[in-house]
């Protein structure tokens, strides 16, 4: 296990981990701000990020930013689901498909990997395949002593994001530890109190999925920081990072929050 326990220290090394995930155009196609990923992390990548959440294709494009030893670790995206698509056809079916395997996300440089668990959408066999097939990524990633990241959703057509009840994040995250989880990617809940609820149910370090774009930069910093209070060992953000008005200073407000904890009002003066 002593791979597994090198890359973890690494990732946790400074207490918290501050992750920024850059793979949605496997499942929703080029979003604004990811349209040409070079430029947004060439703006972000040496900002405070931990590590860049992306898929083994992309790192081809951009492998020049993991070149040095200051440089973020690498998280590879393993597969895909239909369930985040704006516009799909037999939304009642869903699918859910690996893409890479542990040698790819190895071979292109990967400290750690991330995999979806996709639960309430879809057929019954289609939730059936996505556990078989991150049981056999998971064997695979013990193999190598690479750490096995499972980003647990409950999720329904009226609500592909992903539902933020309690009682069901408590059982994704509950699910995603017993299958094998080095680390859980969790939606927050709403409340510290039902976070930590969260927390304690889970097996592993848990990152707060930041989610959708939310409607101001104060309710996002805020939904971090109570979830850092709540007891997330840290964070993975996307859309409310790159579709940032500037991006390099979000990437510094977001990274003195986790790091530094200093105070939303504190971090929300660095965007000014």
């Amino acid at each position: 296990m002593t791979g597994l326990e090198i890359r973890m220290r690494r990732l946790f090394e400074k207490g918290r981990a501050f992750v920024v995930a850059l793979d949605h155009g496997l499942v929703m196609g080029p979003l604004k701000g990811i349209e040409r990923v070079g430029e947004v992390i060439k703006k972000i990548a040496f900002n405070g990020p931990d590590a860049l959440q992306m898929t083994p294709a992309m790192v081809r494009l951009v492998k020049e930013n993991f070149f040095s030893r200051s440089s973020p670790m690498l998280i590879a995206r393993l597969d895909t689901a239909n369930v985040w698509r704006q516009k799909y056809k037999k939304a009642e079916s869903g699918y859910y498909s690996a893409v890479y395997s542990i040698r790819d996300a190895i071979e292109a440089g990967a400290d750690a990997v991330v995999t979806y668990l996709v639960v309430g959408y879809g057929e019954d066999q289609v939730e059936g395949l996505n556990i078989d097939t991150l049981s056999a990524l998971r064997r695979e990633a013990n193999d190598y002593g690479i750490p096995f990241i499972i980003e647990p959703l409950y999720v329904s057509p009226e609500n592909p994001d992903s539902v933020k009840e309690p009682e069901l994040v408590k059982y994704v995250t509950r699910l995603a530890s017993e299958i094998g989880a080095d680390i859980l990617k969790v939606d927050y809940t709403g409340d510290k109190q039902s976070f930590k609820e969260v927390v304690d149910v889970a097996f592993a370090p848990i990152l707060i999925r930041g989610g959708p774009k939310t409607k101001n930069d104060a309710e996002f910093l805020m939904m971090l920081n109570d979830a850092i209070e709540a007891g997330a060992s840290g964070v993975t953000v996307g859309r409310n990072l790159w579709q940032a008005k500037e991006p390099d200073k979000m990437a510094r407000a977001i990274s003195a929050l986790v790091h530094e904890r200093k105070s939303v009002g504190e971090v929300l003066k660095m965007l000014e």
